[in-house]
């Protein structure tokens, strides 16, 4: 259990601090241990219960309890928070606070209404997603990738998986042996707090190549991860650890992130633009909208909130727009 101490109700904030009565204060403490135990870091629980503090003061200097807002009294709050000179993306990060707080809410009554379900500010302005690949070119990426040892065998598994289901570094790191479904030809890639858990559909090639690497690559790197070698090990080997994910590191390390780094090398021989993981996801994800509508790109990303999917929209935008003026009759060539 969270001990609401650790997380004061007062927060740094340059017009005012945060101060609550001690009605409020109570309700925060088990909000606040709610989010403890859903894997809220202690600054982003400081914010919601700030937020959602906030907000319960708002809502009784207008004689509402929790339980009787509606979306109509969200949107009187909303005018309150414009009152006070919030920004539009200030008053949507307090929203989803209040989003949060209904969550915990329905954990003890199921049947009580989210009044901030949906309800989005529009007019923030979102980063354009620059730097993108064409896809045709990540699959020429996929196929020629070398592999001719464990090593490399492992690491075009992961690229398969970064280019074909847009996985994130992270989501690599957690994947486990039982998430492969090989017979269903699907894998499910699990949700946490930033990303909501998906199950997708793997290329035939993958599921031989994932097949050929849970059978024999795999259980090579494990069996020879203890062998005496030269190579840099960690100090301890937590082999219960490393046994239960699905993509190791050949000297033992629990984390993948200096094999990513070794891999992302290789790829730029091939490929020198693309530099991470992250640029081949988004690539990858503004594929998919050219063939899939925005709410199956939502599920497949493992976004959250369909925003986040809306911003890859504008590279197809701007990509038909490009092919639209080497069509016109005025930019063609005499």
């Amino acid at each position: 259990m969270l001990s609401f101490s650790e997380v004061p109700p007062r927060a740094g904030n340059s017009k005012s601090g945060y101060s609550f009565n001690s009605e409020i204060q109570t309700r925060l403490k088990t909000f606040a241990n709610y989010l403890h135990e859903q894997g809220n870091a202690p600054g982003t629980i400081r914010q919601k219960s700030n937020y959602a503090g906030h907000f319960l003061t708002w809502l009784q200097t207008q004689y509402l309890s929790p339980e009787q807002t509606r979306y109509n009294d969200l949107l009187h709050f909303i005018d309150y928070c414009k009152l006070e000179a919030d920004s539009t993306r200030h008053i949507n990060t307090r929203l989803r606070s209040i989003r949060h707080y209904y969550d915990y809410l329905k954990t003890q009554n199921p049947h009580i209404t989210n009044p901030a379900s949906g309800l989005h500010l529009k007019g923030t302005r979102s980063t354009i997603i620059s730097g993108i690949t064409d896809f045709a070119h990540l699959e020429t990426l996929y196929h020629d990738f070398p592999a001719h040892d464990k090593r490399t065998q492992r690491n075009r598994a992961m690229l398969g998986l970064l280019v074909y289901q847009a996985l994130t570094t992270e989501e690599l790191h957690r994947l486990e042996p039982g998430h492969l479904k090989l017979k269903e030809g699907k894998i499910h890639i699990p949700g946490n707090r930033r990303r909501n858990s998906r199950t997708l559909e793997l290329k035939p090639f993958q599921i031989l190549e994932l097949h050929e690497y849970l059978t024999e690559t795999r259980p090579t790197i494990l069996k020879e991860i203890e062998e005496p070698r030269p190579a840099r090990k960690p100090d301890t080997i937590h082999k219960t650890k490393i046994e239960n994910q699905l993509f190791i590191s050949i000297n033992g390390s629990e984390n993948i992130k200096n094999s990513l780094l070794h891999m992302f090398k290789d790829i730029c021989r091939i490929n020198p633009a693309l530099t991470s993981a992250k640029s081949i996801r988004q690539s990858t994800i503004t594929h998919w909208l050219k063939t899939h509508n925005l709410r199956q790109v939502q599920y497949m990303a493992g976004h959250k909130y369909v925003s986040s999917t809306e911003r890859y929209q504008v590279n197809n935008l701007e990509s038909l727009q490009n092919k639209l003026e080497k069509c016109h009759p005025l930019n063609k060539q005499p």
